[in-house]
């Protein structure tokens, strides 16, 4: 009959001798671009999706003011309108936009490979909702203010009427994203 001690002394031998390691794989960094990458823009393309249903059911707004709104936060106010849409900001916003949330994808699969170990479609939901939590905190209170105090993506004391979608539309987009993101990246990540 055996002790508890020589059981534990003998499972990390067993455990090395059949080859298996309790530990998922993490991803080479080609992978974790790719995953990154796409879980990001899918993630994104799904966080427009309330901010462009919100503004499309408006009267006095346009559907497509998410891009517009990038383009004028970036390069100024006059680039930004409710009535008509510019070429030249839709192009440049939709592409800034893409690269954010490419970045946030990357970011996302770093974290969520390497740090929290999710490889499961549960754990990465979770995994998602923080990250969107997380990408709203920082995009709401540490990048918005930058220029222009927000506007024209929030209502500002100087810019009331520019706004794209009211405070609770931003967090329900938000919250898209970071599930959505989360679902994609478990779907995307190769299994082993």
């Amino acid at each position: 009959m055996s002790s508890h001690a020589d059981l534990f002394a003998t499972a990390p031998r067993q455990v090395a001798a059949r080859g298996t390691d309790l530990r998922p794989a993490v991803l080479t960094p080609v992978e974790w671009i790719v995953v990154g990458s796409g879980a990001g823009l899918s993630g994104g393309l799904l966080m427009a999706l309330p901010l462009v249903v919100w503004d499309w059911m408006r009267s006095a707004h346009l559907a497509f003011e998410l891009p517009t709104a990038t383009a004028a936060w970036l390069f100024g106010l006059d680039h930004f309108s409710h009535r008509a849409y510019h070429a030249w900001p839709l192009v440049i916003g939709i592409s800034v936009l893409c690269l954010y949330w490419i970045a946030s994808g990357i970011a996302f699969t770093g974290l969520a490979d390497r740090v929290y170990h999710a490889v499961t479609l549960g754990t990465s939901v979770i995994a998602g909702a923080a990250w969107g939590f997380v990408s709203f905190v920082f995009f709401w209170y540490m990048v918005l203010p930058i220029a222009r105090g927000g506007a024209p993506f929030r209502a500002t004391a100087a810019a009331p009427g520019l706004f794209v979608a009211p405070n609770w539309v931003w967090i329900l987009a938000f919250t898209v994203f970071g599930i959505a993101t989360g679902i994609a990246y478990a779907a995307l990540r190769p299994r082993r």
